[in-house]
This record gives structure tokens, C-alpha cells and sequence, in this order.
């Protein structure tokens, strides 16, 4: 497992992917920069660790120690996280006849654009795109985290060399625990970081606007950091809402389950931009696994699919406060509908959207793409690196 920027503890390369492979008897060295550690570490699992040096400088060094310590793995498959780690994998494999597989966990090009202007948007992300792509092609395999990135690397790979591997959680990680009672308070919440660009302001004016009708408690099941904390403590002490907005903190993998298994009503607030239109953020997957119905912004398509295919929770506008505030009436006023909608996101997440289902897929997608042996011959100007 190479990985530039995802830390020690990451759920979908750890607690999932590195984790399975271990367990069907394959050595696994994971490649990262240094961050919060699991707990234990799982026997069949190496952890190699370098620092987390910032800025472009440091982007540089730790690309520089990723190539190091991957080639010293002497591994015969380098499974890719970033587009940055897949250069480090094919350059690797180019000089010792290893497999590679990319793991696109976003739509990059989309993630790129947004540190430029607007105007800029479309031509920088033309060009990476055009970069990426030809590196995807020179894998064996691909896998992305949602639907519409599968597409992509399907359109580039082929559908037998590509799957979706969804990031969906592991039951018998985060735990069966048993659901809060719905009581006259409603608990709301949100899952993992909470940052402007995932809708705090909407989210925190929506819940002030349900306050004062219902009596609700958000709990932000994960933290709030930098200059949107400091926005949102003002918040909370300029409306007296100290009692209704409430943070759990950053929580081991492990305690995360319990924390959201005590919530009735899930919250996406994802804002409109390029890569939220297609991304599938893991939050939605951990709610289901709880039959917790969710509200989910309106102008993604993979939220759409679930909420109208499964469903299990309704659609508002993630840019609007009333909207959301509305929709969450709603569903606090008809209980019985959103305790079916809870019903309905349960049974989705037992037969579908659970590890053990994509475990599967992994490793039915390694036995046909990556396993098989190759020799030197077969990987055509092939060099020694420099």
C-alpha cells in the first residue's frame, strides 16, 4: 500500500483493504506518512512510516521517501492511493516487473481545480486529467470509491480490469450497537470532519432554525478545526446554543460506531463543488449500517441514487438553511415515514453496503488482474531506476 498523504490509521486503506488482504494470507507493508496510529497493528501488516513534512519542499521529500521505503519493500504489487503515489508505483514497477493498482479514493482532477480560480477551473482540470489518464492506462487494475469514478476508470481500463469498491464501514469494527430510543429530543448528526466547504454554516443556522420549534441536539460525531471551530464557537455562544450544538471530539474507528448509533436523523451538507458532485463520502454508508435515514444535498448524483433507489432518507438544498431546516422537520413531524426511511437504510446496509460485500470485490478483482504471475519479459522497456 503506497500512500503520500493518507495517515497510519486511514479506514479504507487499514481498517479495510490492508486489513482483508492480511486476512486471506498476503504480506501487506503499508506505505505512509506518519499520523495517528491504529491501536494494534494486525499480524501480517508492516507499517512503514515517514514524515509528514509540509509545503512544497515537503511534498517533494515525502514523495522522495515514499520511493524509498516502497522500493525497499520489494513488494510485488503496489497498490496506489494518490495520483502522486501511482507515479512512485509505476516507476517502481517499470524496474522489477510489479503489478499496479490505482485506488482513486476522489475525482482528483476536481479536487485540483479548487485551489485555483474559478475561471481556471476547466483548463487545469483538462490538463491533469490528461496526465492522469495516461498514467491510469499503464495499470493492471483500478478501483474507484464511488460509482461515477469506476465509470471514469472503466472508460479508461476496461470494466474487467476496474470495480467499485464503496467506503462502506466494518460491522464488526465499529460494532452491533443497540439504537437510541426516539424520545421527544431528536438527535442529529454528522459524521467525520466538519468544515465550511461540508456545510457547517448551513447546517448550524438549520439546526438554530429547528431549535426553536423542536427540541434537537447536533452532534458533530468528530471535530470542527482551524478557522471554522473559531466560527462556529461564536455561533454557538452568540444563539445560547451550547446545549444543542455538541462535538464528540476526534474518536478512535473503534468508538465511532457506539457515537452514532445513539442519533436518529444523518446529515450530508456537501456545498456544490466539482468533486462533491460525484464523490461518495463514507458518512452516508456508517448511517445506513445503524438505520439511521439521512438528508443529503440535492445536486449529487450518487446521494440521489441512494436516497431514490434505497429509500432511506430525502433530498434538500445543501446551500440553503431553510431548506435543510425544513426537511428536518419534516422528517422530526412524520416519524413514522422516517422510522421506515431508518427501516429500509438497515436492510440496504445488511445486503449491500457493508465490508464484507466489498471485500469480495477486491479480492475477486486481485485474482483476476493482479495475482497472476508475470515475468520480465512480459513488461516491455522496462528500467533500472535511477
Amino acid at each position: 500500500m503506497l500512500s503520500t498523504g493518507h495517515p497510519p490509521n486511514d479506514d479504507r486503506i487499514y481498517f479495510k483493504e490492508a486489513r482483508s488482504l492480511a486476512k486471506r494470507g498476503h504480506e501487506v507493508v503499508y506505505v505512509c506518512p506518519e499520523g495517528n496510529r491504529p491501536r494494534v497493528v494486525d499480524q501480517g501488516i508492516t507499517m512503514r512510516i515517514f514524515p509528514r513534512h509540509s509545503g512544497w519542499n515537503g511534498r517533494y521529500r515525502r514523495y522522495r521517501e515514499a520511493l524509498r521505503l516502497g522500493r525497499e519493500s520489494g513488494a510485488a504489487i503496489y497498490h496506489c492511493h494518490e495520483p502522486e503515489s501511482l507515479t512512485i508505483g509505476i516507476r517502481l514497477a517499470r524496474a522489477t516487473g510489479a503489478r499496479v493498482l490505482y485506488d482513486s479514493h476522489e475525482c482528483w482532477g476536481s479536487v485540483l481545480t479548487e485551489w485555483f480560480p474559478r475561471p481556471l477551473w476547466m483548463p487545469v482540470r483538462w490538463l491533469f486529467q490528461r496526465w492522469e489518464h495516461r498514467m491510469i492506462r499503464r495499470c493492471d487494475a483500478a478501483v474507484g470509491a464511488s460509482w461515477a469514478i469506476t465509470d471514469r476508470l472503466a472508460g479508461l481500463l476496461g470494466p474487467d480490469r476496474t470495480a467499485a469498491i464503496l467506503n462502506v464501514p466494518v460491522a464488526e469494527v465499529f460494532g452491533e450497537w443497540p439504537r437510541r430510543e426516539w424520545g421527544e429530543a431528536t438527535v442529529l448528526c454528522h459524521d467525520g470532519h466538519l468544515n465550511f466547504i461540508r456545510g457547517l454554516k448551513v447546517l448550524a443556522e438549520a439546526v438554530r432554525l429547528v431549535s426553536r420549534d423542536h427540541r434537537v441536539v447536533f452532534k458533530i460525531v468528530g471535530d470542527v478545526f482551524g478557522e471554522s471551530r473559531a466560527w462556529l464557537d461564536a455561533f454557538v455562544k452568540r444563539h445560547g446554543l451550547e446545549s444543542v450544538i455538541v462535538r464528540t471530539g476526534w474518536l478512535p474507528y473503534e468508538e465511532v460506531g457506539r457515537a452514532l448509533s445513539e442519533c436518529n436523523i444523518g446529515l450530508v451538507g456537501f456545498q456544490p463543488v466539482p468533486n462533491h458532485y460525484t464523490a461518495l463520502p463514507n458518512k452516508v454508508f456508517n448511517y445506513m449500517l445503524y438505520g439511521i435515514p439521512f438528508i443529503a444535498p440535492d445536486f449529487r448524483v450518487p446521494g440521489r441514487n441512494l436516497v431514490r433507489g434505497e429509500h432511506c432518507g430525502l433530498l434538500a438544498d445543501s446551500t440553503s438553511p431553510d431548506s435543510f431546516a425544513a426537511t428536518i422537520r419534516r422528517m422530526i413531524i412524520h416519524r413514522e415515514e422516517t422510522l421506515a426511511m431508518g427501516r429500509n437504510a438497515l436492510e440496504a446496509s445488511r445486503t449491500k453496503y457493508r465490508w464484507n460485500h466489498m471485500e469480495k470485490t477486491l479480492f475477486d478483482l486481485y485474482d483476476r488482474c493482479v495475482l497472476p504471475d508475470r515475468t520480465m519479459e512480459e513488461k516491455k522497456g522496462q528500467k533500472d531506476l535511477p
